[in-house]
């Protein structure tokens, strides 16, 4: 195994010392929360909210991760590059894209386009053809954190491009609750699935490559996080024409994002919405799968596991829509 391996196998044994305990708890959890198909939990909403939040969100995924079903979304063209890495407030701002009118890809949207961006990463399709085929999918406004995507949008007619950013210790800070997440595809039963082959190189990528200038040991080293988001800024400032950039901080609002979009500014306050404790959760979930998972063989677990848990977390889904705060 990797050293990146080896880190997130001891930090799966810090957060779940008993892997029975936790396989307890990750059922109740699934029969009891586990009752809406996406939620964010606002940001002022209280800590069970935003466990809930969490569980319910990973388990969701999970099921859709092992059978897909959502409709075709009406074909569109891709006006926006998103371009700001993760934890700089995307879910908020992607919130407000689609209040605006857009689609954007984020995490939810991205088990949509997984051969894509496996083959924009592979580059066995030419960047035209990647976002011709995400508008295609439906989508306007990719969030994709990569060298040749920025360089794609520069030359792009009538394509703009935004950089979501924040402090950069407190967003080193916030990126390190999500690295254990970076080596979850290569786990079981996770590596078994087609979105999570398609998407394994696209997530090392923006998780890891690129946030650590290519040194991918050195993805839980705080100084080394601090030094790639400033040479990823500067990177995306250098690149793209100051006319066609919005470095935008969601604790600034409606006003300079509308203006730059041509927008009128919403009524309705500025959703502020997702925090560490959702995404905590989430990855919490993951890795308890992934310790719980080689209890079975590979055949039992893909023919009798999978299954099951599909059809429990689909019956679960079809609850009632109870009300959140989200």
């Amino acid at each position: 195994s990797t050293p990146c391996q080896r880190s997130l196998i001891e930090a799966s044994r810090t957060m779940f010392a008993s892997t029975w305990t936790w396989s307890a708890i990750l059922l109740v959890c699934s029969i009891v929360v586990c009752d809406a198909k996406v939620i964010n939990a606002d940001i002022d909403a209280s800590y069970v909210s935003k466990l809930h939040a969490g569980v319910s969100q990973a388990l969701q995924w999970m099921s859709e991760m092992v059978a897909p079903d959502r409709p075709p979304r009406p074909p569109r063209k891709v006006q926006l590059a998103l371009v700001g890495f993760g934890r700089t407030g995307s879910t908020s701002f992607c919130s407000v894209l689609k209040e605006l009118g857009y689609t954007p890809i984020h995490d939810d949207e991205a088990m949509e386009v997984g051969d894509i961006y496996s083959a924009m990463t592979k580059g066995t399709m030419t960047m035209d053809q990647v976002n011709v085929d995400l508008g295609k999918r439906g989508f306007d406004a990719p969030m994709v954190s990569t060298h040749k995507f920025v360089e794609w949008a520069v030359v792009a007619p009538n394509v703009k491009v935004i950089l979501t950013v924040r402090d950069k210790k407190k967003w080193a800070e916030s990126w390190l609750c999500i690295t254990p997440a970076a080596y979850i595809p290569e786990q079981r039963p996770f590596k078994w699935l087609k979105f999570v082959k398609e998407m394994a190189e696209f997530n090392r990528d923006v998780m890891v490559n690129v946030p650590t200038q290519g040194h991918p040991e050195m993805y839980q080293d705080i100084p080394t996080l601090e030094a790639g988001y400033d040479a990823w800024v500067e990177f995306v400032r250098k690149t793209v024409p100051k006319e066609r950039l919005l470095e935008f901080d969601v604790k600034q609002g409606w006003g300079p994002l509308c203006e730059f979009l041509g927008k009128l500014a919403p009524s309705t306050p500025f959703p502020r919405i997702n925090d560490r404790i959702v995404v905590d959760t989430i990855i919490k979930v993951f890795i308890a799968v992934t310790w719980i998972w080689p209890f079975s063989s590979p055949r039992r677990c893909c023919s009798c596991g999978v299954a099951s848990a599909v059809v429990v977390a689909r019956r679960l889904s079809m609850r009632p829509r109870s009300t959140h705060d989200s």
